[in-house]
């Protein structure tokens, strides 16, 4: 019972720590001369920053009809990757305009995981686009970035300074942890092996 309480304290304190860390930076980002700078030659060229949200606006949207379609699109025939679906037949259960869908089985949801080197060798192999799962996880991966980017891209621009500065230290962060985890994961013998 005290274990519990302890541990539940502790995760109320990491939270009020993350949560006064994010204060922080928010003043540093308003303290720092160039983010107010920034944010005044955003307000002085309203022509080209209302290009730059259509942009980021547009990029999420991408992202968000390829992570939400690609299931649907590419089919991964492999029995051992077979798709986690859940399907419902329509027929009798819509009515009116909407039972122009009666009768269709709608499928949704798949399971699929991969290290970062065998993601990398199915590139350096061709496989990312000749092979049905390989071409889904790139869809995948490519509709990730697409909404990760273009939503943070979209944030940064509206919000203030201080939540400004915020919002573009965790892309940063985000992209070198990424960058790093891909170039550096290697697999170990047995691995190599396995996947050959």
């Amino acid at each position: 019972m005290l274990s519990e309480f302890k541990n539940r304290l502790r995760g109320w304190l990491a939270r009020l720590g993350y949560l006064l860390l994010c204060l922080l930076i928010i003043a540093i980002g308003e303290w720092l001369p160039l983010m107010p700078t920034l944010q005044r030659f955003q307000e002085a060229h309203r022509t080209s920053n209302q290009a730059l949200i259509a942009i980021t606006v547009i990029i999420t949207f991408l992202g968000t009809l390829l992570l939400a379609f690609t299931q649907f699109i590419v089919r991964v025939p492999d029995p051992r990757f077979k798709s986690q679906s859940q399907g419902f037949k329509t027929r009798d259960v819509l009515q009116g305009p909407r039972s122009f869908f009666s009768g269709i089985f709608i499928f949704a949801g798949f399971s699929d995981e991969a290290p970062i080197w065998r993601i990398k060798q199915a590139f350096q192999d061709g496989e990312w686009w000749s092979k049905p799962r390989w071409r889904r996880f790139t869809l995948v991966m490519l509709g990730a970035i697409l909404l990760f980017y273009g939503l943070f891209g979209l944030l940064i621009l509206l919000s203030p300074p201080g939540v400004k500065f915020l919002l573009f230290l965790a892309v940063v962060y985000a992209t070198g942890r990424s960058v790093y985890a891909f170039v550096m994961d290697r697999p170990n013998r047995d691995q190599h092996t396995a996947s050959k």
